[in-house]
């Protein structure tokens, strides 16, 4: 009874202070560490612009630029949040944070039907303390309400057995999730692979439930395509093809390859390095839980079907990711909820899994704990010799995983057979040590906690004039709250070419030295000067300047854009519209 009691404490008081983690310091700059990409820098801003405008500025559509398009959801509840708690990035970044309290919800449902409480309170709270998962819900972003969704579509999946009605709403939630955040369009299979493997498993007809979940997809695609895809079409393609063009698709073979390896082998930039440098016990939790369910059928008899669809909801993301030619870390955050709940399964199991991984008279076994071994050993060796893709690396690995395997086993299976040892404290001490890595991380990043955006912003805000119209790619996050025009300039997307002589520009923000940058310098090389540099400032790690367009320079860019310009311009937005759908 009183260990019961001190149990219920414990959960108490992580859930609090998985709460406050989330709302402390609301308008605290990110947390950089996470990612190498500047978009931890702009991408709130882009996906608030529309929202913003509106409550600011009276009307959403202010310039070529418009997220609301892609993601409608996300930016009438930001609408609504900003009309009633005014403009400003705690309120922006406060639906992300609902948005995850909610999935920790979902996620508990689910895997307390499909694995029990145990499971359920550990998948929960691990995924809860996570610190890349639960960073990134305190950001504005889009990631963290689509995995609401992805994790609902989950829970319906589990409910199946209930009611056909059940597997229609996992269908339905899934588009939803999509409609949010395109990306998770590695989902849509999900359910239904699911259905077919664990029909498999457990020798049931899943035809109909397969018919059923199709159908929920069909219903609530053909719904969003005709309330507001095909009203919206031409913007609509021409942003998606720049997504899939310039950020998404490999262009070749060659492209290609180079992906998959560098998500598969590379520490710095790639997807497995960096799952292993922010929570390696998890993920070689769940790779184990995922080879064992591989190799042993039974392992996949547990949970009714519900370690078939993580498995799938997983790897179908990990294999979007590691293909697309642009995945930084922010886009993992969708399949973090299934990482966590397989590396929970495998905790609860652990003193079984490690008997069975570790026996010496199986051939599976022992592929098994190679596979295992070399690759936490590929990833030892990399961080150690910071060095972010060698053949030679690889080789060494080959070489010592095998005999490293063979002696783990002998003194494992000493230990374990002969020596009478329990592993029933196992599971406690995995969980130790991922409950102090991540309140290592996050009580570093709390101690630490810098401000520089928002004072940044304040000090920018007293400089613009009224009436003000600022350009850049991270103008609209920089101007979140001051009441000017802002807009976002990415070449092929938006606002560009000649966004100063269309649109009035009157201040530049340009981030020093980042990618994207220079054709500032090629279209405006009378800008960017040191004598129009109204500020310069360090945000987090990124140097930022502020230009100020004089009078003399906007007249001569609107003469440029009214005389032999202008032909150019007419011509690019006409082939704009033809071939790409326009905006």
């Amino acid at each position: 009874m009183r260990a019961r009691v001190w149990v219920i404490i414990l959960i108490v008081a992580a859930s609090a202070l998985a709460i406050w983690a989330r709302v402390v310091s609301l308008d605290a700059d990110p947390d950089f560490r996470l990612c190498w990409s500047s978009g931890l820098l702009t991408d709130e801003g882009f996906y608030t612009h529309n929202a913003r405008n509106a409550v600011l500025l009276g009307h959403a559509r202010t310039n070529e630029f418009n997220n609301m398009v892609l993601s409608p959801l996300v930016h009438a509840v930001q609408a609504a949040v900003f009309r009633v708690f005014g403009v400003g990035y705690p309120q922006a970044r406060a639906i992300s944070v609902v948005c995850s309290l909610l999935t920790l919800v979902v996620l508990f449902a689910a895997l307390r039907r499909a694995f029990g409480e145990r499971v359920a309170w550990l998948g929960t709270l691990m995924l809860a303390w996570e610190h890349a998962y639960l960073m990134y819900n305190r950001m504005a972003l889009l990631e963290t309400p689509a995995t609401l969704f992805l994790a609902l579509a989950f829970y319906a999946w589990v409910r199946r057995g209930e009611g056909l009605a059940w597997p229609a709403l996992a269908g339905v939630m899934t588009v939803t999730a999509c409609s949010i955040k395109s990306l998770c369009a590695f989902f849509i299979p999900a359910p239904l692979l699911a259905s077919w493997w664990s029909g498999r498993t457990h020798g049931r007809n899943t035809r109909w439930e397969i018919a059923v979940t199709m159908g929920g997809m069909l219903i609530a695609g053909t719904l969003y395509a005709g309330a507001w895809l095909l009203p919206h079409w031409r913007e609509y393609r021409h942003m998606s093809d720049f997504y899939l063009t310039y950020q998404i698709l490999p262009r070749n073979l060659v492209e290609a390859y180079a992906d998959v390896r560098r998500a598969l082998l590379n520490y710095q930039y790639g997807l497995m390095g960096y799952l292993f440098a922010h929570m390696p016990v998890t993920i070689f939790l769940s790779l184990t839980t995922t080879l064992l369910a591989i190799f042993r059928q039974e392992e996949r008899r547990k949970g009714n079907g519900a370690v078939e669809f993580l498995l799938v909801w997983m790897w179908l993301g990990t294999a979007l990711l590691a293909f697309i030619r642009y995945a930084p870390s922010r886009y993992y955050v969708p399949i973090y909820p299934a990482i966590v709940a397989l590396a929970a399964v495998g905790i609860v199991r652990l003193p079984d899994v490690a008997r069975l991984v570790w026996r010496p008279g199986e051939w599976w076994a022992h592929l098994l704990r190679t596979l295992m071994l070399e690759y936490a050993l590929y990833f030892a060796l990399v961080f150690a010799l910071q060095v972010p893709f060698s053949w030679d690396v690889v080789r060494l690995t080959l070489l010592l995983a095998f005999p490293l395997a063979a002696v783990v086993q002998w003194v494992l299976h000493r230990t374990l057979s002969e020596g009478g040892f329990s592993l029933a404290w196992a599971p406690t001490m995995v969980l130790m040590i991922i409950a102090a890595w991540n309140l290592w991380y996050f009580t570093g990043w709390y101690q630490n906690r810098q401000y520089t955006l928002k004072q940044f912003a304040e000090r920018l805000e007293r400089i613009l004039p009224q009436g003000a119209v600022v350009a850049g790619n991270c103008a609209p996050g920089v101007c979140l709250d001051a009441p000017v025009s802002t807009m976002l300039v990415i070449p092929r997307l938006a606002n560009y070419p000649d966004p100063i002589e269309r649109y009035g520009v009157t201040h530049v923000i340009v981030l020093d030295g980042m990618q994207g940058e220079w054709w500032w310098r090629k279209d405006y090389p009378d800008l960017l000067r040191q004598r129009n540099r109204v500020m310069r400032e360090w945000v987090g790690p990124y140097a930022v300047s502020v230009y100020r367009v004089p009078g003399w320079l906007r007249e001569a860019y609107r003469w440029r854009l009214n005389s032999h310009r202008l032909p150019r311009v007419q011509d690019s937005t006409r082939a704009a519209h033809k071939v790409k759908g326009g905006s």
